[in-house]
């Protein structure tokens, strides 16, 4: 042994320590990292556990809830798969059957037989539509036979798992008792049937009673004005000039009640027709001037320069209001006050569609703003005491307000004591179109016709139009036009008369005895289609004038529309459009006079102005029917020739369409006599006419009686008029008769 080798040994020795050192070191280290790696799992296993026990503790806290909640709701809850033939409900489920309150399964079987046969379509409509996967929830209401009898539920259900194929595996759902609820529909259904029962009673009490009241009524009131007109002294003139007054107010009280009991029954007629708004202003402020003066007041009457003329609406439902509030501001105004009347169109803002106003404003005592939220309930007054000055119902601004929202508008009342009162009555503007207006003024019409030129020279025009009256009136409008004209007296002769060719353009009447106007225009389309024909422009001129009557004359081939009367101006214009006719320029220029320019100031109606007596309503304008003929006195005859003898047929039709209680044949003959009336400017036997037709179609023959007496007192005085005029262009004749 060397004596290195000792000292090798022990170098070799020491590197081994140092080795192991490392690799102690190295494991110390490794054994730390697991310790704190394991001190890591510890604390994530501690806040798992503890996430998992808050989450357990939310879940308890939720599952309660929900227990609570499905309790106070009193609902029972049902799990199916449809595989099985059994179904789980919570214990509310045998508290409604009266059975024992426990959780648990029920054969579906049994279920089954205690459905209400009447239900069963239904719920097996609601299961199919969540087998077939239509829809993913279902309600239905039926009944269930329960230990006390049928019950009604409500029964929830939804899908709440599916397979693979989304086919449904489980059903799950709530079943609610609703018995109350059905109980309270029920009593609400009889309340509601029994509240119509009384309107319907009142309506017809009230119906009944005008009927009874108004007979002694009018002969109270004609026999008056026979012994008014019997020798008299002034004392009983007086009296008897009270007695009529206050028959004319019950009169007008009948009205009111009537009015009121059909805007409460919902049973109120609103017209749509064209209407002269202008001159239903100016005329209902006539009907006041007079009461004006006797106070005396000073009333003013503004129509602005946007206000149009011509509208659709309810002209005398417009009219009823503004004089009901005229009536009130003369009637509550003091001596030398002041009262206001403005009419303007009011422009569309936002989605707010363009509407009309009229305002009403009075110098009066005003009105309290106590007062002012009730002053449009029905019988109330502002002062209701038995000391007040004025007397009334207080059915009419009632009235008024209920005319107003009938009318797609409102009615509103600013006041202030000792400043007066201001009501404005707004409603939807509907105003025509060129195509639609009403006639213009003489003047105007005969321009319009003077310069429609030579563009209708030639042009060959069948008129189909069964009526006398309104043929000629259309035969003589179009030949100052210039066009030739060849008359069909029905849709036969019409589509005959077609069908000879060389016919540029045809007027076509809607309502002809045999085929219709309708009709004749289809037959001519299927014609035109069959043989390959060019389409003959076809206008309807007709008295049908409702919102759906322009509708039906396009469905049925028909290329324009214009309603009777006839203005010359609005035939014109639809006959240059369904001919596609440009005016040419002339080689002189045709001014027309300028408008005159608005006034600085509104018309100031003073007590002065009201001493004018308000103008008597003739039964006919026969200066505006001789001007629409150009002053052709010889046509004028003729249309009254043909009046005359019309107007006489047709009342005895009606009379013995009414004795027969024939519908169709008052329908015709009031339409026709609606049509010629109109045509011959006789507007308030056309609007009698129309309220007959009304009646016919209604089928209301007690309305029908009542209105045909009013129809032919009219008629004898339109028939009058017409014998005048006669008389008129005869002297010679009637003074040899003499």
């Amino acid at each position: 042994m060397t004596p290195d080798r000792p000292a090798f040994d022990l170098q070799r020795t020491l590197d081994e320590l140092a080795l192991e050192r490392k690799r102690t070191q190295k494991l110390l280290g490794e054994l730390e990292h697991q310790n704190r790696e394991l001190d890591r799992l510890r604390g994530a296993v501690h806040h798992e556990s503890h996430s998992r026990s808050l989450a357990e503790e939310a879940l308890d806290e939720t599952r309660d809830r929900l227990q609570l909640a499905v309790d106070a709701a009193g609902l029972a809850l049902w799990d199916w798969q449809p595989s099985s033939s059994e179904v789980f409900l919570t214990a509310r489920w045998g508290e409604l059957l009266g059975d024992i309150s426990s959780d648990g399964y029920w054969a579906a079987s049994d279920l089954y037989e205690r459905l209400h046969p009447e239900d069963l379509d239904a719920l097996r409509a609601a299961l199919l539509t969540l087998m077939e996967g239509h829809s993913q929830r279902a309600v239905v209401q039926h009944r269930v036979r329960t230990a006390e009898g049928w019950i009604w539920v409500e029964t929830h259900g939804m899908v709440a798992e599916h397979d693979h194929q989304g086919r449904p595996l489980r059903l799950m759902g709530s079943l609610a008792d609703i018995r109350e609820r059905k109980r309270i529909e029920q009593d609400s259904m009889r309340a509601s049937e029994l509240a119509a029962q009384a309107s319907r009673a009142k309506s017809d009490f009230l119906a009944n009673v005008s009927h009874e009241v108004r007979t002694p009524l009018n002969a109270l009131m004609g026999l008056t004005r026979m012994l008014m007109d019997s020798p008299l002294n002034a004392e009983q003139t007086q009296w008897l000039s009270l007695m009529d007054a206050s028959a004319h107010e019950l009169g007008q009280m009948l009205n009111d009640i009537l009015d009121l009991s059909r805007i409460e029954a919902g049973k109120l007629n609103i017209e749509n027709l064209r209407f002269d708004l202008h001159q239903v202003v100016e005329q209902v402020a006539s009907v006041h001037a007079e009461g004006a003066r006797d106070k005396p007041l000073t009333v003013r009457i503004e129509l602005s320069p946007s206000l149009p003329q011509w509208v659709v609406g309810d002209a005398q439902r417009v009219r009823q209001v503004i004089n009901q509030l005229l009536s009130n501001a003369v009637k509550f105004t003091p001596p030398g006050g002041l009262i206001e009347v403005k009419a303007s169109a009011l422009p569309a803002q936002g989605d707010v569609a363009p509407r009309l106003q009229v305002q009403v404003r009075d110098t009066g005592p005003g009105i309290a703003r106590d007062q002012q939220t009730a002053i449009f309930d029905a019988f109330t007054q502002a002062d209701a005491s038995t000391t007040r000055e004025h007397g009334g119902s207080g059915l009419g601004l009632a009235i008024c307000a209920g005319l107003a929202r009938w009318m797609g508008g409102d009615i509103a009342l600013y006041s202030e004591p000792g400043q007066g009162s201001t009501f404005t009555l707004t409603w939807p503007l509907r105003e025509l179109s060129t195509l639609d207006r009403g006639p213009q003024s003489a003047s105007a019409e005969l321009m319009e016709v003077a310069q429609a030129g030579s563009r209708y020279v030639g042009l060959v025009v069948l008129l189909a139009e069964d009526h006398p009256v309104n043929e000629l009136m259309m035969r003589q409008l179009l030949l100052r036009l210039g066009c030739t004209v060849r008359v069909a007296r029905g849709g036969v002769h019409a589509v005959a008369q077609w069908e000879q060719g060389g016919i540029d353009l045809v007027l076509m009447d809607v309502q002809m005895p045999g085929m219709s106007g309708l009709q004749a225009t289809q037959e001519i389309r299927s014609i035109e289609t069959r043989r390959r024909l060019p389409r003959t422009p076809i206008v309807a001129v007709t008295a049908n004038a409702m919102p759906g009557d322009r509708t039906a004359c396009f469905e049925a081939g028909m290329d324009g529309y214009t309603a009777k009367p006839v203005s010359p101006q609005a035939l014109i214009q639809e006959m240059d459009r369904v001919l596609q006719i440009t005016d040419p320029a002339p080689a002189v220029a045709v001014e027309a006079p300028p408008s005159p320019p608005p006034p600085a100031a509104a018309p100031d109606t003073t007590t002065e102005d009201a001493t004018r007596p308000a103008a008597r309503l003739e039964p006919m304008d026969v200066e505006k029917l001789l001007r629409r003929l150009d002053g052709d006195e010889e046509t004028l005859g003729q249309l009254a020739l043909a009046m005359r003898a019309d107007l006489a047929s047709r009342q005895h039709q009606l009379r013995r369409a009414l004795d027969e209680r024939d519908s169709q044949a008052a329908v015709a003959h009031a339409h026709g006599l609606k049509g010629s009336l109109g045509s011959m400017t006789a507007e308030r036997g056309a609007r009698l006419a129309k309220g007959l037709e009304l009646a016919a179609r209604a089928g209301d023959w007690h309305l029908f009686e009542r209105a045909l007496p009013l129809m032919q007192a009219e008629a004898k005085q339109i028939d009058l008029a017409l014998a005048e005029l006669l008389q008129a262009q005869s002297p010679d004749l009637f003074d040899s008769r003499r």
